[in-house]
């Protein structure tokens, strides 16, 4: 048989193919039945769902502070007006820059944040503030004003009363290592969501984005991540104990180290931006000092104190920014000091209220001449002062 003969009488490859494949289906479908017709299919029988049984005592605590609180704890944007940008679910007119979680303080509008949270909004032009509240509705925000030393800040909101359920409040003087605390917040942009953990430390330092050192917080391991800042740290009753506002992570995420600010810290700094917003605008050096009692629990000795008040915090383009004053921060663990101020136009000063003091018969743009402790080197500095732009 030559060549050609033997070509035609093969069947072509890709009916070899075929024949190939429904063998095998065959094959196949012959082993997926063949233990089922040893029954009666009419006989077969769904897998039946196990009755859960009640819940635990702790899940309904944590399904209970959850119902009662969301309704508090809105989401926060700023937002860029620019160019077009085309989205997922077509053109966008503003272009989300940052986001966190804010919570509703009080019946009048007031919203609470971290003050970090909001701090694209004020530095880049044309940017805006956008919050939307647990049901989905969203409204444009106005900044009232903040607080730097405890990164706290202020805004009102125009809406409808019945989306305004004020958090409630609790205490931070009596918190305890190895109490149970719940988190709120929006990481990640995913708004509404709930993490529990426990205290795992009190009166914790950390540098806050290279602005100085937040003192004083609450340390806990409930996951917290970009996007938590500004939400509430709530106790198992359902009040709130701080807001969270820090994270500790080689990374940038949840590694199990939380700090928020205490309510406390909270509270003095909501009513000092609400109460001055209706005052006359107060002179300031553009920094903050830390308290001699938080700095007395870590042990500086008493004749530093003495000296005069240690700066914790510089407002950034600040006066105190422009005249070379410099903050203290943190290695590792380790709170390391740096410029004192002992004396304002030779008056001496411990502590912020004796700062306040000193500045009240003073106007912006007065020149004040700082006595400045460097170390053990003590410095002259002259400082022109600027009026507080809610932001203290």
């Amino acid at each position: 048989m030559s060549d050609s003969d033997y070509s035609q009488k093969m069947p072509p490859a890709n009916m070899v193919l075929v024949v190939i494949l429904i063998g095998l289906t065959g094959v196949l479908g012959w082993q997926v039945w063949q233990g089922d017709d040893e029954g009666n299919l009419s006989d077969f029988r769904g897998r039946q769902v196990t009755p859960r049984g009640s819940l635990t005592l702790d899940e309904q605590e944590n399904i209970s502070v959850f119902q009662q609180s969301s309704p508090s704890v809105v989401f926060i944007q700023t937002l860029h007006s620019g160019d077009q940008v085309k989205g997922a679910t077509g053109d966008r007119s503003s272009n989300e820059q940052s986001s966190g979680t804010g919570i509703v303080w009080d019946d009048k509008g007031h919203i609470i944040t971290n003050l970090h949270v909001i701090l694209e909004s004020i530095q880049k032009p044309h940017s805006s503030l956008e919050v939307q509240f647990a049901d989905g509705t969203t409204v444009q925000a106005e900044i009232v004003g903040g607080v730097l030393k405890h990164d706290i800040a202020v805004l009102k909101v125009n809406v409808d009363a019945n989306l305004l359920v004020p958090i409630t409040l609790g205490t931070s003087n009596d918190l305890l290592v190895g109490q149970k605390v719940l988190a709120i917040g929006s990481p990640f942009g995913f708004d509404q969501t709930l993490s529990t953990g426990v205290i795992g430390g009190l009166n914790r330092n950390v540098e806050n984005d290279n602005r100085g050192i937040l003192a004083g917080l609450i340390q806990t391991d409930a996951a917290i991540n970009p996007g938590n800042s500004g939400g509430p740290l709530l106790d198992s009753s359902g009040r709130m104990i701080g807001i969270t506002t820090a994270i500790v992570s080689p990374t940038g995420a949840y590694s199990g180290l939380g700090f928020a600010v205490p309510v406390g810290s909270v509270i003095s700094s909501v009513n000092l931006v609400l109460e001055r917003a209706t005052e006359k605008v107060p002179t300031v050096i553009g920094a903050t000092v830390f308290p001699p009692d938080m700095l007395r629990r870590i042990r500086v000795r008493e004749e530093l104190l003495k000296r005069g008040a240690y700066i914790a915090q510089i407002v950034p383009n600040g006066p105190a920014a422009a005249a070379g004053l410099r903050h203290a921060t943190l290695y590792g663990t380790s709170l390391v000091m740096a410029d004192q101020i002992a004396a304002i136009d030779g008056q001496r000063v411990r502590d912020q209220q004796d700062i306040d003091q000193v500045l009240e018969n003073k106007s912006p743009g007065d020149t004040v001449k700082l006595t400045v402790y460097r170390g053990n080197r003590s410095v002259e500095m002259d400082l022109v002062l600027e009026a507080q732009k809610l932001f203290f």
